[in-house]
């Protein structure tokens, strides 16, 4: 194995733990949220109060933090990674893919991170009873309201074209 090798499974390694573990925190967070309000309408369910939705907006603190910070670095990890990467796109359709997957929803998924850094200089403020932070949490929702669901179910086929590797075109140096 070459250390050039090992550098490059290294971002790969680092791609793959904080997609999957913003994954995670996306599909928690889209239940957190999505449970608080009416299901035909964007009104909260008659058991919030004001008294328990600083609770809630405390437990979906931690989610939003780790969105913010896992993707950026699946971001950039995956980046270097295929800058080091010595496979060709050409060759690899799956890796084609995956790499259009992440840059097509990419600046998407960018306009949601400027919500949720607002959100994130509400949280450090320590506001959690703000009403500014369920104006922010409702604009999250209605800004792209399908979005989410498209990026879980592009992202969820990731796994797919890593395991099979579908459209790989077999070089001549092959047996």
């Amino acid at each position: 194995m070459k250390k050039e090798n090992l550098l490059t499974k290294i971002f790969a390694y680092i791609a793959l733990s904080s997609g999957s573990i913003w994954i995670g925190a996306y599909i928690s967070r889209l239940l957190t949220t999505y449970q608080m309000f009416e299901a035909t309408e964007l009104n909260l369910k008659n058991y919030i109060s004001d008294t328990n939705i600083s609770s809630i907006f405390q437990t979906t603190y931690p989610l939003v933090n780790l969105t913010i910070f896992s993707y950026l670095i699946m971001i950039v990890s995956f980046t270097i990674f295929i800058i080091l990467a010595k496979t060709k796109l050409r060759e690899n359709g799956w890796l084609f893919i995956i790499t259009m997957i992440v840059y097509i929803t990419l600046p998407f998924e960018i306009i949601l991170l400027l919500t949720d850094y607002k959100l994130f200089v509400l949280f450090m403020n320590e506001q959690f009873t703000s009403e500014l932070i369920l104006q922010l949490t409702i604009e999250r929702i209605t800004k792209l309201s399908s979005f989410p669901i498209i990026l879980l179910l592009s992202y969820l086929s990731i796994p797919f074209f890593l395991i099979f590797k579908p459209f790989t075109k077999k070089t001549s140096n092959e047996n």
